[in-house]
């Protein structure tokens, strides 16, 4: 008997089980994954604004050292006794000390300025306070 039980056991085929097309697990994995989604989309929200203010903010940091760039050239140029000088004499009309300083009216629309010798027009002839202020005007628009 003890044979036959063997022979019988090797010989009969083990009955296929169908496969469940629809489970309990698989419902709760995807119920998992849906919470988990809920749960991380504030934070993915904030993370991804957070990335578009620090892009933004590198952005103001880059414009703010080129300004800062610009400033120290533009105390460079002002540590220099040549740049000083000129610019004395273009916004404020000033003269080295010798030099004669003409005033020329009328050749275009707006004043032209000093000149180290050339033509004339009588700086005494104008009032004193029309020369200010066209100095004033020159030195705001230059």
């Amino acid at each position: 008997m003890g044979s036959d039980s063997r022979a019988k056991a090797q010989v009969e085929p083990p009955v296929p089980v169908a496969a469940r097309s629809f489970s309990g697990r698989l419902i709760a994995l995807v119920a998992v994954l849906i919470a988990v989604a809920v749960l991380l989309a504030p934070s993915v929200n904030n993370y991804l604004h957070q990335r578009a203010d620090i892009a933004s903010l590198k952005a103001d940091i880059a414009a703010q050292q080129q300004q800062q760039k610009d400033l120290q050239t533009e105390i460079s140029r002002w540590n220099d006794p040549a740049y000083v000088k000129q610019q004395a004499r273009d916004r404020v009309n000033m003269m080295m000390p010798g030099e004669t300083g003409y005033w020329v009216y009328g050749g275009g629309s707006t004043p032209a300025a000093p000149q180290q010798a050339g033509t004339s027009v009588n700086p005494e002839s104008l009032p004193w306070v029309d020369g200010l202020w066209q100095s004033i005007v020159r030195s705001a628009t230059e």
